[in-house]
């Protein structure tokens, strides 16, 4: 019951995830597994094992479509998961198994991968793809959260989303940003508000991992950008 997208960004090399789902916490689950600067590893309808197995043959040196396969072959319940693997070239596999609720599908891009189950038609992964390719000039991540309006405006999964989750990584293990929505009417409207809030403190808190020593508190550093 998710639809998500995965995707690297050629310019800056950094991948991200964004995610929407019926269930409660889309951001919470076990759901992707990443190697700084080398890739990311996402299973839908999956608790953890296939992307953990992804992820190390990623850090291993290998590409997209073999760690795919070690995915595909860690699980003896393949036939009812959904996965997306892409590497540090923009290579990407995906899988749809046979098994998923429908409508279930996936859509490989230039540098993105698209997929969902329980959808209401295939126009959600379709809709997610026009989206994400028609938002190129926008940052990263709000290309992400385009891709998921996307997928909502064009029906989303049967009974709505009620969580939504959004992960951007450099290249460190931990993310640039990490936000996550619970139990919201409208979780994908509500995850691009709070990225639009949260968004211009990332240098902040990027200066603040590296030195804090002299920095303000993060309201007034704000406001001193504000009013260059």
């Amino acid at each position: 019951m998710t639809f998500a997208i995965v995707a690297r960004d050629p310019q800056t090399g950094h991948f991200g995830v964004a995610k929407t789902t019926r269930t409660i916490a889309a951001g919470g689950l076990d759901l992707y597994r990443h190697v700084p600067m080398m890739g990311l590893c996402l299973g839908i309808s999956t608790v953890g094992r296939c992307q953990k197995v992804g992820a190390l043959m990623i850090q291993n040196g290998l590409d997209a479509d073999a760690a795919m396969k070690a995915m595909i072959g860690s699980d003896e319940f393949i036939a009812n998961r959904q996965l997306a693997v892409i590497d540090n070239k923009g290579r990407i596999a995906a899988f749809t198994g046979e098994s998923c609720f429908p409508y279930a599908g996936h859509i490989i891009g230039d540098n993105f991968a698209v997929l969902g189950n329980v959808l209401t038609s295939a126009k959600t992964v379709e809709a997610m793809a026009t989206a994400y390719q028609g938002s190129k000039g926008l940052p990263f991540a709000r290309q992400l959260l385009a891709s998921l309006e996307g997928g909502r405006d064009a029906g989303g999964q049967h009974g709505g989303q009620r969580s939504s989750d959004l992960a951007v990584f450099g290249d460190r293990e931990g993310p640039l940003i990490d936000l996550r929505i619970d139990l919201n009417d409208e979780p994908v409207a509500e995850l691009v508000r709070l990225y639009e809030i949260f968004n211009p403190l990332v240098p902040y808190y990027e200066l603040h991992r590296s030195n804090p020593r002299g920095l303000p508190r993060a309201d007034d550093w704000l406001k001193a950008q504000q009013a260059k």
